[in-house]
């Protein structure tokens, strides 16, 4: 009985091996669990579907991590990924296989500290690395740590929109040194007080016109259209603008034709 179980095996390797048909290969692999035995197929079969099968009974967390990183196919190098709990092999591969980015996403997707998600971000060279760490992230306060201080202006705009503090939003409209990301946590913000401060004093118009975007106040819109240099605030403050009163007001004292005109029609709208 011993015997007949010993050559059985040895069928089963010798057909997991060398079987010319690759689905005859597979369905031998399927059958096996030495490990060594697994790994070997999983790095020499000449079919990836076959190598697949090995990883499918693979455990061993350093083979797999070779596999993920050194694999010539992707579905290959993705199912050893998925198979990987240990944080410092995931967090190895997120970081060195930069050139491969949904390898490294799915890497980050099976870490579960945040800390280590948060030291990818700060220390990862490729932005598109950065920011797919930052999805992963939902610990407040790493995200606004990164908000506040990541170098590229884009990961401190993906850690923002991930926050939901208003507080913060307006912090970070106030004083991020660009433009773009002072924009993104304006159109995060509803305290209308800072954003009547930010219309009237970011020294970029972008940011303003994102502010006057989301004020309600008609005398401050119309404030704001009779004090900003730039054409584009003046004509989104204008457009928010519905009081007939304010609006003739406006029309009396402006001087630009295009505005006037642009008035002129607004009134006769509102005169129907």
């Amino acid at each position: 009985m011993e015997e007949k179980e010993n050559t059985s095996f040895e069928e089963l390797k010798n057909k997991a091996y060398t079987a010319e048909d690759y689905l005859d290969r597979a369905d031998a692999v399927k059958m096996i669990t030495d490990q060594s035995i697994l790994l070997d197929i999983a790095q020499k079969d000449a079919h990836s579907y076959v190598r697949q099968r090995a990883i499918d009974n693979l455990g061993d967390q350093q083979a797999l991590g070779l596999i993920a990183c050194h694999d010539k196919d992707y579905y290959v190098r993705i199912m050893a990924v998925k198979k990987i709990t240990d944080a410092k092999i995931l967090t190895s591969i997120a970081m060195n296989l930069n050139e491969d980015y949904y390898i490294c996403k799915e890497a980050m997707s099976n870490i579960r500290d945040q800390h280590i998600l948060a030291k990818i971000v700060n220390d990862a060279e490729d932005k598109d690395i950065k920011c797919a760490a930052i999805g992963f992230i939902h610990d407040q306060q790493i995200l606004a740590e990164i908000a506040k201080s990541a170098e590229n202006f884009y990961v401190r705009s993906d850690a923002l929109r991930k926050i939901s503090d208003d507080k913060f939003f307006e912090e970070i409209a106030k004083t991020d040194k660009d433009y773009y990301v002072r924009a993104i946590a304006v159109q995060m913000l509803n305290d209308q007080k800072a954003l009547e401060y930010i219309a009237f004093n970011d020294e970029d118009y972008y940011v303003r016109k994102e502010a006057v975007l989301k004020l309600e106040d008609q005398r401050i819109l119309a404030k704001i259209f009779n004090d900003d240099a730039d054409s584009l605030v003046r004509k989104t403050a204008l457009k928010k603008i519905t009081n007939k009163d304010i609006l003739q007001n406006i029309f009396t004292h402006e001087q630009d034709p295009y505005f006037k005109r642009k008035i002129m029609e607004m009134l006769e709208k509102r005169a129907r």
